[in-house]
């Protein structure tokens, strides 16, 4: 086989890599708790499989790293789990966080796919994106099979093709808007069950912190989260078209976190940043000019308080900045200062 090792890795490679091995490694975490309190025994071969992904993941990207001459990121270890703490999680939050996962990744992989020019990174995100869709395939299937997977509104047949006369079919802020076109269905329904995962996890932080600033953070996201579910929820009424229901009954009263407030104030930016990244797309596919303006005005309400909690990082010494451009401009300061000296 051809050596490659010697072709440097490019900026976008080494930046889908790096979040990559945050994510993955917050997901060891996570999954091994889930995997050491499960009692279904259909749902403990897919947190089994999944845990297997993401420790391979990890490694293959250790690996390369090293190979390459980077530093590893730190990420989270077994310090940031207390694989004993009581049960916080219902098994069946277990299937729809298994399924948010799984999405996640089908988005992050196809991307990282589509970025990577070196042919050993394109295999392997080839390969996790593979992985993905089995995954996801597996959880899709079961929740089927239990009947909790919550599917997007139906809506009836259209019988004919019609063509805007008008643009007031584009809509504006002061009027009424038309009803729903499928696309915004899709993405509003979608948003709401975003919104649904985040809420839950963060009642469970907020229940389990220990720091009052920390756990302050987390209400006031769970207060965000809500206020967006009911946004989004109140547009689908409006069509007569219905959400979806609460997952907070599946979170369990234990008091105890299992995670550490690193890994849980983390993992709350990485349900951000997919949250963001879903209005984007959101707001690109919107042809209702009052809808695009809702997202765009969440989206900001989000941003601040993605700020407010890397703030709360940075405080606490646990924000791992990723990998650079060089600051030339602070090499040049540095050399004329040993110069002087």
């Amino acid at each position: 086989m051809f050596d490659i090792s010697h072709i440097q890795l490019t900026s976008a490679e080494v930046a889908i890599m790096w979040s990559q091995y945050q994510s993955d490694s917050l997901a060891k975490c996570v999954l091994k708790y889930f995997l050491a309190k499960v009692q279904d025994e259909e749902i403990h071969p897919l947190l089994d499989f999944a845990l297997s992904l993401s420790q391979n993941h990890v490694a293959w990207i250790r690996n390369t790293y090293k190979n390459q001459g980077f530093s590893c990121p730190v990420g989270f270890t077994d310090e940031d789990v207390n694989l004993n703490a009581n049960r916080l999680f219902d098994d069946i939050f277990t299937l729809h966080y298994l399924n948010n996962m799984s999405r996640l990744g089908l988005a992050a992989y196809g991307l990282a796919l589509s970025t990577a020019s070196r042919q050993d990174i394109r295999e392997f995100y080839t390969q996790t994106l593979h992985e993905s869709i089995e995954l996801n395939e597996r959880v899709v299937k079961l929740m089927l099979q239990k009947g909790i997977y919550v599917r997007s509104p139906y809506i009836p047949a259209n019988t004919h093709v019609e063509f805007a006369q008008r643009q007031a079919f584009l809509g504006n802020v002061f009027s009424q808007s038309r009803p729903l076109t499928a696309v915004e269905i899709m993405h509003v329904f979608m948003n709401i069950q975003t919104n649904m995962m985040g809420k839950a996890m963060l009642t469970s932080f907020w229940q389990t912190a220990s720091s009052p600033a920390i756990r302050s953070h987390f209400l006031r996201g769970k207060e965000i989260a809500q206020k967006h579910i009911e946004i989004f929820t109140k547009r689908l009424a409006a069509d007569d078209l219905s959400g979806s229901s609460s997952m907070e009954p599946l979170i369990t009263t234990s008091m105890q976190s299992p995670f550490s407030e690193k890994l849980m104030l983390f993992h709350v930016s990485a349900l951000i940043q997919m949250g963001i990244g879903n209005y984007g797309v959101a707001i690109s596919t919107s042809q209702c000019y009052d809808l695009a303006v809702d997202y765009t005005r969440l989206m900001a309400e989000v941003a601040l308080y993605a700020k407010d909690g890397a703030n709360l990082m940075i405080e606490c010494g646990w924000f791992e900045e990723p990998p650079q451009a060089v600051d030339r401009q602070s090499l040049v300061e540095r050399q004329t200062t040993e110069v002087f000296n």
